[in-house]
């Protein structure tokens, strides 16, 4: 589900993965970080677990990779958990995420799953 409302995503905004600068996905568990940066396209299949040691989804990496923490750091609350996704990355948009910025953020994607069959993805731009 993903992979597809993603790659939607990316189509209507008329952008690609390498557009991102900041990443707010659904992380309720630690190896979702993993699996969902391969599914977005931010690492290659396989790569991603490098990519992070690496360094590329860090705050000042090629795309921050949930810059406020992540779910698991918010307490995952289930219903706002989207609002507060949206909310971090248009702090970041706007430059207002203090030790949390990521530099020159442009363009960011809130990801979220839900039970069942759900999957929302949001792509914000700055000026």
């Amino acid at each position: 589900m993903t992979r597809e409302t993603t790659e939607q995503a990316y189509k209507e905004a008329g952008i690609s993965a390498k557009d991102l600068d900041v990443v707010e996905l659904h992380d309720a568990f630690t190896i979702e970080e993993i699996i969902y940066a391969e599914a977005m396209g931010l690492s290659l299949p396989g790569r991603a677990a490098m990519d992070i040691t690496a360094g590329e989804f860090n705050i000042g990496g090629r795309c921050a990779l949930s810059p406020s923490g992540g779910l698991l750091s918010m307490g995952h609350p289930i219903g706002p958990t989207g609002v507060g996704q949206i909310a971090e990355v248009t702090r970041q948009l706007r430059g207002e995420s203090g030790d949390r910025q990521q530099p020159y953020a442009k363009t960011g994607l809130a990801h979220m799953v839900g039970v069942g069959a759900v999957c929302v993805v949001h792509i914000l731009q700055g000026a």
